[in-house]
């Protein structure tokens, strides 16, 4: 059976951005990255795919990638 690695971002109305996650190293992901849309930008040119957007005044994107 795979593993499968869980990533978590959330972003508020202010653009302030909060990650999360299991079988990740979430910290290391976001390091480097100039905005919330470069994170997105880059997570998907490192494999992982975007499973569910969940809109609002906090808007959470769930990512996962097998480990």
């Amino acid at each position: 059976m795979a593993a499968w690695a869980h990533l978590e971002i959330t972003v508020d109305d202010q653009g302030n951005v909060e990650v999360g996650g299991y079988n990740a190293d979430p910290e290391a992901l976001v390091a480097g990255t100039e905005s919330w849309e470069d994170l997105l930008t880059s997570l998907g040119v490192n494999g992982w795919e975007l499973v569910q957007v969940i809109p609002g005044p906090e808007t959470t994107y769930w990512f996962k990638r097998q480990a």
